[in-house]
């Protein structure tokens, strides 16, 4: 009656990954890219699966938030009152990255949806070329 758990598995530790373990995760990232999670023979394929995005993917930022990043959040919350967070996050996923993707390829995009850091250099670049051929000037900067 249904699948077996893939942690009753011989052999698959359980309980919290150790440092040691994340370095394995990783390397077999590297090598394997990050899909096809139940070939990963050490751990529950669902526990790597998520601790990747979570916690071991390059440039993921941990740690506290900053007071700018706090009145963000605020100042957002207070515009979607009425949605819930988990309303956002679906809309997020099934919605709006897709169409990030569509809108600016996906070369210079993670998977997340945000530039990669040679992709915000290059815009960045690109708008202070825009800027120079413009003239420049306050107007320009208040609308960027």
């Amino acid at each position: 009656m249904g699948r077996p758990s893939c942690c009753d598995k011989v052999g698959v530790n359980k309980g919290p990954l150790t440092p040691e373990e994340d370095i394995v995760l990783v390397s077999y990232i590297q090598e394997h890219g990050p899909r096809n999670w139940s070939s990963y023979q050490y751990r529950c394929s669902k526990s790597c699966r998520l601790r990747w995005p979570n916690y071991l993917r390059p440039r993921i930022r941990r740690g506290n938030f900053t007071e700018h990043e706090e009145k963000m959040i605020i100042h957002l919350q207070a515009l979607l009152a009425n949605r819930t967070d988990n309303d956002i996050k679906n809309y997020w996923n099934t919605h709006l990255k897709k169409k990030l993707k569509k809108l600016h390829g996906n070369e210079g995009y993670c998977r997340d949806g945000f530039p990669s850091a040679a992709a915000a250099a290059a815009a960045a670049r690109e708008r202070e070329r825009e800027r120079e051929r413009d003239g420049g000037g306050i107007f320009y900067l208040i609308l960027i």
